[in-house]
């Protein structure tokens, strides 16, 4: 009864697949195995998928060892969807180890196990790839619309695409169907698996393309300003030292950002080419390996925001001492002090210029009549009760600051623009 039932399904199998499939025993039959396992007795074919799957488990449980050595503090979006992103590749091989050679039957109930262990790594090691570019996004734009539509988009192909390949992935190794209902779930399953990999691969192109946008600018703006106040230099030599490990960083950002779009283009001829053996057992390892390359990079970003908030620091100073030398060159010297009155040498400004009239003495030209000047002159008044830029708060002047920074695109195009770069 076993028998016949095996032998009932195989036939299915093979009616369903294309008529063009090679024999089992080659080792073009890698195309097969969407339904049930790998039934050729091609020894080469078995060691590549038995290499491709061990290699997948090793990285895994490698990044996921290190992910815990790494970090200091367990928290944050970047930490977590980086963990269980390399969590997803252990039941996801797993799950192909036992549909590929048939550890548990697939003519029994027992034989969703493996398509269930499969399903559920791949949701994560999928889309938590992309979720791990996305955390580490806003370190090189801050564009408030890229960091929303590309979530946007990160969600809608996980719902989208996610749902409709699991209903195929289990409808193509039921047991249960009639031979041409499972000949129409292999079909319609062959088909999806090729839209669901160019829609993953777009979502990771754009990705890519914004890092390798912003990383393109930053690095042009780091080689035309090389004395600029981001990157000053008290004497020590850490300025320029530090300047370029930033532009070491990002070059290694721009690198494997093309290696992940080189990955996925091979990733992707191989699924046109019908592999699917191969196909389905390369992911895990070129999924691991560009998590290894993003948590080996991608980590480092916050050295470029810990450079800006310390050159913002020495900024000031630096500044200060510019209008400093200007002042002395210019002869010009204020002394402040309380603006409270009007009278008496108290509440004045004391401005020493060449010019020789000191209007915070009241020492006025001989056709103005002290007696009747009753405001500060050193100062226009404010305009319809708005106080001009001297004379904000605090708190308002970061409101307008935060206000021109978000009507910006990048933090880098702020740079570009004060430099007068490209």
């Amino acid at each position: 009864m076993a028998s016949s039932s095996m032998s009932a399904v195989a036939s299915a199998t093979s009616s369903a697949l294309p008529r063009d499939t090679p024999a089992q025993g080659s080792f073009e039959s890698a195309g097969a195995g969407i339904t049930g396992g790998y039934t050729g007795d091609s020894l080469s074919l078995q060691i590549i998928i038995a290499f491709l799957i061990g290699l997948s488990l090793y990285n895994a449980l490698e990044l996921i060892v290190l992910a815990f050595v790494t970090f200091q503090r367990y928290r944050g979006l970047y930490f977590w969807s980086l963990v269980v992103s390399a969590f997803g590749i252990i039941p996801y091989s797993l799950g192909f180890l036992i549909k590929f050679f048939q550890l548990l039957d697939p003519n029994q109930k027992v034989g969703y196990v493996a398509v269930f262990f499969l399903s559920i790594g791949w949701y994560p090691m999928v889309t938590g790839q992309s979720i791990v570019l996305w955390s580490r996004l806003h370190l090189v734009t801050n564009s408030r619309r890229v960091l929303r539509w590309t979530m946007y988009m990160i969600v809608t192909n996980a719902i989208i695409l996610h749902s409709t390949t699991t209903v195929l992935t289990f409808g193509s190794n039921s047991n249960s169907l009639s031979r041409t209902t499972l000949a129409h779930f292999v079909r319609g399953y062959s088909i999806m698996e090729k839209i669901q990999m160019v829609g993953f691969f777009v979502q990771e192109v754009i990705l890519s393309i914004i890092y390798i946008r912003e990383t393109v600018r930053l690095l042009k703006l780091s080689e035309s300003v090389q004395d600029d106040v981001r990157s000053f230099d008290d004497g020590t030599g850490t300025g320029n030292l530090r300047n370029a490990n930033v532009r070491k960083t990002m070059y290694q950002l721009l690198v494997i950002n093309v290696i992940i779009i080189t990955m996925d283009l091979a990733l992707l001829g191989v699924e046109f080419a019908n592999l699917y053996l191969i196909e389905t057992t390369l992911k895990g390892v070129v999924y691991s390996i560009k998590l290894k390359l993003e948590f080996a990079v991608l980590g480092k970003l916050v050295q470029l925001v810990r450079v800006r908030a310390s050159s913002n620091n020495n900024s000031d100073p630096h500044r200060h001492s510019s209008q400093e030398r200007r002042a002395t060159s210019t002869g010009l010297t204020l002394e402040k002090t309380n603006t409270g009155g009007t009278g008496g040498g108290n509440g004045r400004r004391v401005i020493s210029s060449p010019l020789g009239h000191d209007f915070g003495n009241s020492n006025f030209p001989d056709f103005v009549d002290p007696r009747r000047v009753s405001a500060d002159i050193t100062h226009a008044e404010a305009a319809n009760g708005d106080d001009g830029w001297e004379t904000r708060t605090g708190e308002e002047s970061e409101k307008w600051r935060r206000r021109t920074r978000v009507n910006r695109g990048s933090w880098i195009e702020e740079e570009m623009d004060k430099h007068n770069i490209g």
